[in-house]
């Protein structure tokens, strides 16, 4: 983990995309004549071709994508709290909470890495390939107490073990590849890697070439930009509640948290209605309470809302100066 924080540290087609199969045959079948002909069925495949990209990545090649977006997020977010021996603090405590939270995980063996932004306006958490996961500064402020903030986390430790950021990642790859095979100019670096890859296995070597692993990582991230879809962001909710009930956390409290934000969603302006999300977490725990099996069975009772150690002190006070649930130091 402290390689990596140090890592982020430091950094502070439409085209043939409907059904590129159904051309070539249609082309094939009219035997259209001359070198146009014979051009266009050419591309028709090579573009068919595009589809063999559409593999799950490797997974260094996930690290290493991961790794790219990472260090976007935090130059995007202002740098990461590491400043002060009360940041680092800070930083060790939502490590902690997170990791817990990602041992419960179907992919514990992920080097997890979690970080706090200085971003002091947005509130938000991002995640990345390999095991990223952030929060803003301005997102801290607005936690009541250790349920909230591990609700939060939980739900980005779901967006990777969804490898919803590589689903986007997988299809920058064969854009980049149908992009380049219906081109006329001269086909970059960057692609003509991409076409080999489609010709191989459909990986890509990201660490032996920064070039590869910026262009990609740019694209990612421009798709990550435009918003996971609705049923992803559900999904994640959903993976986030289990998350939390295994480390015994009240998932109530996330609800609570999410009912403060904005109507959009809060965490993020494109996910579903908070609305939405919070009847999902309702239903997801009305089933455990009648669950048949004793052994599943939820009881309410049990979950827990901790405080928030002192060390939570450092991200400033609450918004309008609401109280906020930190422990009280008894040195």
């Amino acid at each position: 983990m402290r390689s990596r924080m140090g890592m982020l540290a430091v950094a502070g087609l439409g085209l043939c995309l409907t059904s590129c199969a159904q051309v070539t045959k249609s082309l094939k079948a009219t035997n259209l004549g001359g070198e146009v002909g014979r051009a266009a069925v050419a591309t028709s495949e090579k573009v068919q071709a595009c589809d063999k990209l559409k593999v799950e990545p490797a997974i260094q090649e996930e690290y290493a994508l991961g790794s790219a977006v990472a260090i976007h997020w935090a130059q995007q977010g202002g740098g990461l709290m590491l400043a002060s021996a009360a940041e680092e603090g800070l930083n060790t405590y939502v490590n902690t909470v997170g990791r817990n939270l990602a041992m419960q995980s179907p992919r514990p063996e992920l080097g997890w890495t979690f970080a706090v932004l200085k971003d002091p306006k947005n509130f938000n958490a991002l995640s990345a390939p390999g095991g990223y996961v952030f929060v803003t500064r301005r997102l801290l402020q607005g936690v009541d107490n250790e349920a909230q903030l591990a609700g939060v986390l939980a739900h980005e430790i779901a967006h990777v073990v969804l490898k919803h950021a590589l689903h986007q990642y997988v299809s920058v790859k064969v854009n980049t590849c149908q992009l380049a095979t219906v081109g006329n100019a001269v086909v970059s670096a960057v692609a003509a890697k991409v076409l080999d890859a489609g010709g191989r296995d459909g990986r890509l070597d990201l660490d032996s070439d920064t070039g590869l692993m910026a262009k990609m990582a740019e694209g990612t991230v421009e798709a990550l930009g435009k918003g996971n879809r609705k049923d992803e962001e559900m999904a994640a909710d959903a993976l986030a509640v289990e998350l939390l009930l295994s480390a015994g956390y009240d998932p109530r409290e996330y609800s609570r948290l999410l009912e403060q934000t904005a109507g959009g969603g809060g965490i993020l302006e494109n996910h579903p209605k908070k609305e939405e999300r919070m009847a999902q977490i309702s239903r997801i725990l009305a089933a455990r309470e009648r669950d048949e099996d004793a052994l599943a069975r939820l009881d309410p009772a049990s979950l827990q809302s901790p405080a928030l150690p002192t060390a939570f002190a450092i991200v400033g006070p609450a918004p309008g100066g609401k109280a906020r649930g930190v422990a009280k130091d008894t040195k």
